[in-house]
């Protein structure tokens, strides 16, 4: 008897169910509800356990599945109210590190930024070897003129699976700058809604993967245009081995009275294996005149010229593919602020491509 599926990532608009492209289905998993968990460390200043802090979803959003919503909103067993106040900065380091004591990790966070505030926000995922489950839940609300930068890093081992949902609110003149860096877990799945609700707002998304082995990437991103002059792009840089998988779902949506707003969707994967599969559904859907929505798509083998310059340079082929892979996600990763973090990640893909 075959495993029974459970849905994620689902189109807001369904295409033809021949392209496969509708969503994700995994195999359910059994999660124990009842399982405690500590948070590795926090460093920084402006945060407290949550109690009982919340912020309103849209009818619209429905993260990486509903269920998955539900059990972060109602069975969390860690998660954070960040509140910086009126024309505050702050910069708050969370890291997690998943093991067999901490194998579950069901977490809930409400990040609020009041008027004029600016954050730098650092959420790192790492673990041992123990097959592990983490499911978070990110609101976020950003006030007039406010700024987040987000940073996460997810470099969990192949047996687990982790689920991110986030949704986020922007007012006028605010910005979200969100970079996320999926390098891990057998199933890493997220699933980000943007609604840029004051006028010229902004939703800015860049995401680095990789995807060896097995493993199953599936982003889903929406971004909602409500104010006028409003700004977003999103871009997606990562590579493909073995018998990985990925999906990309982005989503650019210019509601009613988004007039003079404008976005931007692109996704660029190197293919290193015949055998990966790689799936980029860009959407546009609008319902307003004078925008400007723009997408771009593409999934290629490394260059064989390119390869062959950098081998002749004295490299061998699997350190002349890593340059070139390094090179290919680098702009994304220089964008990040700390360089302690960046250091992380580097150190994390160059573990990922030459497998020590």
């Amino acid at each position: 008897m075959s495993a029974m599926k459970e849905t994620f990532n689902v189109l807001p608009r369904l295409s033809f169910r021949w392209v496969k492209a509708n969503e994700l289905l995994l195999n359910s998993m059994e999660v124990a509800l009842d399982k405690t968990y500590k948070t590795h460390e926090l460093q920084g200043e402006g945060y407290q356990a949550l109690q009982k802090e919340d912020l309103p979803l849209s009818s619209e959003f429905k993260g990486v599945n509903e269920q998955m919503v539900a059990m972060a909103e109602e069975h969390h067993n860690t998660g954070l109210y960040i509140h910086v106040g009126e024309n505050e900065e702050k910069e708050i380091h969370v890291t997690h590190v998943l093991d067999a004591h901490n194998s579950v990790l069901i977490e809930k966070n409400v990040i609020v930024l009041e008027k004029g505030a600016k954050m730098n926000l650092i959420m790192d995922y790492s673990s041992d070897e123990t097959e592990t489950f983490s499911n978070i839940l990110n609101k976020i609300k950003v006030s007039e003129g406010a700024e987040l930068n987000l940073i996460k890093i997810q470099r969990l081992n192949s047996f687990s699976r982790h689920l991110e949902s986030r949704f986020s609110t922007v007012e006028a003149s605010g910005k979200v700058n969100y970079i996320s860096v999926e390098l891990g877990g057998k199933e890493a799945v997220v699933n980000y809604m943007t609604d840029l609700k004051g006028d010229e707002s902004e939703g800015h998304v860049k995401s680095v993967y990789l995807g060896f082995g097995e493993r199953v990437i599936d982003l889903s991103h929406h971004m909602n245009h409500f104010g006028k002059r409003t700004n977003s792009d999103m871009i997606f840089k990562g590579a493909l081995k073995d018998k990985s998988k990925k999906a990309f779902r982005g989503t650019l949506d210019f509601k009613n009275g988004s007039t003079h707003s404008e976005g931007n969707e692109e996704e660029f994967t190197i293919l290193l294996s015949p055998k990966v599969k790689s799936y980029a559904i860009p959407l546009l859907l609008c319902r307003e005149d004078d925008v400007i929505g723009n997408h771009a798509a593409s999934n290629g083998q490394i260059d064989e010229e390119k390869l062959f310059y950098i081998m002749s340079r004295g490299m061998s082929e699997s350190e002349a593919k890593k340059i070139i892979i390094e090179s290919h996600i680098r702009p994304i990763i220089d964008l990040i602020p700390v360089e302690s973090i960046k250091d992380i990640i580097l150190a994390a893909v160059e573990k990922e491509l030459t497998g020590e």
